[in-house]
């Protein structure tokens, strides 16, 4: 199943009744299970999975978007919602702004992967101003539905192409490492893993020709990020590495290297 068809019509819902936080999930709950993957699941369960997951950490990452996700038992498939606040609510937000914009993803605890790939395949989805201010202004769920769909379904096209390529990025920049890895976890499912390294100094130290040009054994931050990248999309990630890396030609600290692939087989868990 792909992500527009875990996308459900009948729970779309523009408008709210909601003040706040707690009431704005229990919402969502009521909307959720009249899907008829959750129909007949108790919506106070679903609630308290929401409810849940929040306190962990706000799923409001800001610029009046949030994303409520939980996984649940006995549940055989995802089911994706949307509900718009055109008011916007306090919703424990990162840049402390009311949120309007609600994405919701309830699913099976045993697919953690595809729920990864689902919420990192959203948030790439949300990270354009205009989509956001665009569904936020529409009145109809149909009209919704449609504007997402027309998105969603170009970007599962583009992945079903043949062609593969072996990402290596080796990041030496704590600071950008998340954003980085999240680039990737919306362009696979399943083919990516972080490695744990050291810069070559750490070893070069310890040999008396080169130990006087390094002060500290210390280890310094060092992952090597592996990804197999649809061949569609290998521009697309390069570029968004990019954006992110600024100063990547510039200054140390990211290195990408593509190469092609002649042949891969299986599937790995995130």
């Amino acid at each position: 199943m792909n992500l527009s068809e875990s996308l459900r019509p009948e729970c779309i819902q523009i408008g709210s009744s909601a003040h706040t936080k707690p009431e704005l999930l229990r919402e969502i709950a009521r909307l959720a299970v009249k899907s008829p993957t959750l129909a007949g699941y108790p919506f106070e369960k679903i609630y308290s999975a929401l409810h849940a997951r929040e306190e962990i950490g706000s799923t409001g990452f800001g610029n009046g978007i949030a994303i409520p996700h939980c996984s649940l038992k006995d549940v055989e498939d995802f089911v994706i919602g949307v509900l718009i606040h055109p008011e916007g609510i306090d919703f424990d937000a990162i840049d402390k702004q009311k949120t309007k914009l609600f994405f919701f993803i309830i699913g099976p605890e045993e697919k953690r992967t595809r729920h990864i790939q689902i919420l990192s395949s959203i948030s790439k989805f949300l990270k354009t101003p205009q989509t956001v201010d665009q569904l936020i202004r529409e009145r109809l769920p149909e009209a919704v539905l449609e504007r997402i769909l027309s998105q969603l379904e170009t970007a599962e096209e583009l992945k079903e192409k043949k062609g593969r390529c072996l990402f290596h990025v080796f990041v030496q920049k704590e600071e950008l490492f998340d954003e980085i890895l999240q680039i990737f976890s919306a362009a696979v499912e399943g083919s990516i893993a972080v490695i744990e390294a050291s810069n070559a100094g750490y070893y070069l130290h310890s040999m008396p020709l080169f130990s006087a040009l390094w002060s500290e054994r210390g280890k310094a931050f060092h992952r090597l990020i592996l990804a197999i990248v649809n061949k569609e999309l290998s521009n697309d990630v390069i570029r968004r590495i990019h954006t992110v890396a600024e100063k990547l030609e510039r200054e140390p600290g990211i290195l990408i290297a593509v190469q092609d692939l002649f042949y891969t087989s299986g599937l790995i868990e995130f």
